[in-house]
């Protein structure tokens, strides 16, 4: 790691969901809307929710298993919890990709020279749910690569203090069996700071994704989508059209049976 001040970080907090706020027009869709229409919205803030939902479970747990590093007994289970999170993130990422560009209806414009087609941005995303999705044909590959290693392998960087003086972990979390003891990272990071964790990182197959650079470059689609919905919205046909959205339902049941332990037990 660079010997660099404290000013090689940026101590902002990190815990704000930035993708999709509670008012956002796509969680106030009039009942009316076009059916498909209707259908790639909902898509779409699905996958921003799961995404703000799988990163910040995911940036917790990196976070604690860094500063309360799990011991071996833990490590097969923390693992697998870390990296459920870390796969559901590249698979909303995806979706939302796909949903995004096919919106019917959707104003297309021209973004300045130094921002990144989104499809572009995301293509490496798109790689890695192609080798996580079909990694029964892709072991040649991993392994050609370098890789070996089934689920991925995830870094990070943890700060645990600013004062008086810089202390952080950058970390590796590579599950699975080794042929040789593998070597902890030497490499140097040159990288703002999202206090206490960024950085987050995701290889699998040769490709590697930025899970935490990459929530940036999405909230910008986000916020353009809602800026056209919100003037949608505002037409004569939705006025005063009431939103329908989001149901959960439960209704009481009672066994037939007066036996519990009756395998034929039916409930009503």
């Amino acid at each position: 790691m660079p010997n660099k001040s404290s000013s090689w970080f940026s101590p902002v907090p990190g815990d704000e969901h930035i993708l999709i706020g509670r008012d956002s027009p796509l969680r106030r869709i009039p009942a009316n809307v076009d059916r498909e229409q209707a259908v790639f919205l909902d898509g779409i803030r699905h996958a921003i929710e799961i995404m703000d939902v799988g990163f910040h479970r995911l940036r917790n747990g990196l976070t604690k298993a860094a500063l309360e590093p799990p011991n071996s007994t833990e490590l097969p289970l923390v693992g697998a919890g870390l990296f459920l999170d870390a796969w559901a993130v590249v698979d909303a990422i995806d979706r939302f990709r796909q949903l995004y560009q096919g919106f019917p209806g959707m104003t297309r414009i021209n973004a300045p020279e130094d921002i990144q087609p989104l499809r572009e941005s995301l293509k490496i995303f798109r790689d890695l749910r192609n080798v996580g999705d079909h990694i029964a044909t892709r072991v040649p590959e991993i392994v050609s690569k370098g890789d070996g290693a089934a689920l991925g392998e995830l870094t990070w960087l943890t700060g645990a203090q600013l004062l008086p003086k810089v202390v952080a972990w950058h970390c590796v979390l590579r599950p699975g069996t080794f042929q040789s003891r593998p070597s902890p990272p030497t490499n140097a990071i040159e990288t703002k700071l999202d206090w206490p964790t960024d950085y987050i990182c995701l290889k699998a197959g040769g490709y590697q994704g930025n899970l935490s650079q990459v929530r940036t470059k999405i909230a910008g689609r986000v916020r353009h989508l809602e800026s056209q919905l919100d003037a949608t919205f505002l037409l004569p046909k939705f006025e005063n059209v009431p939103v329908i959205n989001d149901f959960f339902g439960r209704r009481p049941v009672q066994p037939s049976y007066d036996d519990l332990d009756t395998e034929d037990s039916v409930l009503n």
